[in-house]
């Protein structure tokens, strides 16, 4: 029982729009918990345990979250900055021993932005277009396993406090997707939030952001 209240319960923390049609009761309980043992790969047999961890996190979780979302966005500050590129590189240790001279590439104080994150696989660069040229003074086309140009990037600028309140980037992402709005790439320095898009996204995106933050004034 507790194990299925647990996996309830993440399910839950990770699906904005479901979990904001339940706590505005415009879902049915147990089409949700036959909907969440599908997804969950549970047993039929267990759908009144489902349904009853639903109702428990209905009740536990609805006000404090409601509570720390509106307190967190009642002090969003929004940024938007375009033309800028995704750019993703092999990784191999001439690559690596040349990232620092990206950095040279860039004019900090007057606002170029520079991005990087080394994962498993590749490592991410993140420029302002107009710096692209460059860019391939260090690094050649063949060095690149992905360009992705006309993007625009969406700052989302916190409160302190958004680093210990969950729940925000499932709200925004979900937000976002609903949408049908690809994010092409997201990192999170909190409290900013940094979301990459299409630039024929944008005013989407900002309507979305625009109407979460609505929602939570209220």
């Amino acid at each position: 029982m507790t194990n299925i209240a647990e996996q309830v319960k993440v399910f839950l923390d990770n699906d904005f729009i479901i979990r904001k049609c339940l706590f505005r009761n415009i879902i049915s309980f147990r089409a949700l918990s036959r909907y969440i043992i599908k997804i969950l790969d549970l047993e039929e047999k267990n759908l009144d345990a489902v349904m009853s961890a639903i109702r428990r996190y209905k009740r536990e979780e609805r006000q404090k979250s409601e509570a720390e979302l509106k307190k967190i966005f009642l002090k969003v500050a929004v940024k938007t900055r375009s033309n800028i590129v995704d750019i993703c590189l092999k990784k191999n240790k001439r690559i690596i021993e040349h990232l620092d001279k990206v950095n040279s590439i860039v004019d900090i104080e007057k606002g170029d932005v520079i991005r990087i994150i080394q994962s498993e696989e590749g490592i991410r660069v993140i420029i302002d277009e107009k710096n692209l040229d460059k860019f391939f003074n260090y690094f050649s086309k063949n060095d690149c396993l992905l360009i992705e140009k006309n993007l625009v990037e969406i700052n989302l600028g916190f409160s302190p406090a958004a680093s210990n309140t969950k729940g925000i980037i499932s709200l925004i992402t979900s937000s976002l997707n609903s949408e049908d709005i690809n994010i092409v790439e997201i990192m999170s320095g909190a409290p900013e939030l940094l979301i990459f898009i299409k630039k024929e996204d944008l005013l989407k995106g900002l309507n979305v952001i625009d109407n979460l933050e609505k929602i939570f004034k209220r």
